[in-house]
């Protein structure tokens, strides 16, 4: 059982109609100035990923309604009055993960974290399929949202295991 909350058809639908109406380059903005302020560790991931790609932009956009669909199930509204429930990646988190890659390899770590995914979270997996599809160099940015997937729930555990 995932941490993080379900993404729904719904919520996927929502959040494409909202880029759409808004405009994703306000979306992602909005993304950014809400991870800077949040999570900087997961904004840095998202950024060092989108800058090793061709299209910093288009990927970034990818990274922003990523991240906009597990916050959505539990912040539908986008004013930002409420408090970001989605768990603040700490650097040691980070170096966990970062030691995990070596560990498994890229591809291997890609992989488990997809499945998990899958299983977790199906529809979160299919916005991310789906964005990849368009891009060049999909294994890449698969392993992108891998990355930030994996730390956001590597962190609700490590947070979930202090409070007990």
């Amino acid at each position: 059982m995932s941490l993080l909350s379900l993404v729904t058809p719904t919520t996927r639908e929502r959040l494409a109609r909202e880029f759409d109406d808004r405009g994703p380059e306000a979306c992602v903005a909005e993304v950014i100035n809400d991870l800077r302020q949040h999570n900087p560790e997961l904004l840095d991931m998202a950024v060092k990923c989108a800058r090793s790609r061709n299209d910093y932009s288009r990927v970034m956009q990818g990274f922003g309604m990523f991240y906009r669909l597990m916050l959505a199930p539990s912040r539908p509204d986008r004013d930002g009055s409420e408090l970001n429930p989605l768990p603040r990646v700490t650097p040691r988190t980070r170096d966990l993960i970062v030691a995990q890659i070596d560990e498994l390899g890229p591809e291997l770590f890609t992989m488990n974290a997809i499945t998990e995914i899958e299983t977790q979270n199906p529809e979160l997996l299919q916005m991310a399929h789906n964005f990849a599809l368009s891009q060049p160099d999909y294994l890449e940015v698969m392993q992108g949202f891998a990355l930030v997937y994996k730390s956001l729930v590597d962190q609700a555990a490590a947070d979930r295991a202090l409070l007990h």
